[in-house]
């Protein structure tokens, strides 16, 4: 169990993970690379909150997950081969990407924005609620920050213009 010095602590990284999976940076479409690099930014981000709000078992005993800080563990809405893709289409070059069509090959990214944002959205306000006057100055201008563009955006994905 975490100490409440380190959960405060911590809070800076899962700050860090939200905030670069949430708010996704302006791309072109005829601009091939970059539209790679900013996708690969996103599910990298998206992987690692994933794991950290649905807590499911872990063979390393020093992951962090949202219910370390009190939140109670989602069951996020995610599309069905999201895993297997996270396993078998990133970061690994393995055989199975050989199942793919061109209609299969690309990723499902509206959806899996949709999937975590409600809950990164509640942990936010959960953060902000119970945590906010223990964190140093700068981070709770993060916090706030990130809450307000959270809720007035709602349910749509937020490119930011860099």
């Amino acid at each position: 169990m975490a100490s409440r010095d380190e959960l405060i602590r911590m809070l800076h990284h899962v700050q860090y993970e939200i905030r670069h999976c949430m708010l996704i940076p302006e791309w072109r479409d005829d601009a091939h690379i970059l539209k790679e690099a900013v996708f690969l930014s996103f599910f990298v981000h998206a992987r690692a909150l994933i794991h950290f709000f649905q807590r499911k078992q872990s063979r390393w005993p020093d992951d962090v997950f949202s219910s370390d800080f009190g939140f109670t563990p989602a069951s996020l809405s995610l599309p069905s081969d999201v895993d297997t893709r996270f396993g078998k289409d990133m970061m690994h070059i393995t055989w199975q990407r050989l199942r793919h069509t061109p209609e299969s090959k690309p990723w499902p990214i509206h959806e899996t924005y949709s999937a975590i944002k409600p809950t990164a959205t509640a942990f936010v306000d959960h953060v902000v609620d119970t945590f906010l006057p223990e964190l140093p100055e700068d981070e709770q201008g993060f916090w706030r920050d990130l809450q307000r563009v959270l809720h007035e955006t709602g349910a749509q994905m937020i490119v930011a213009k860099e």
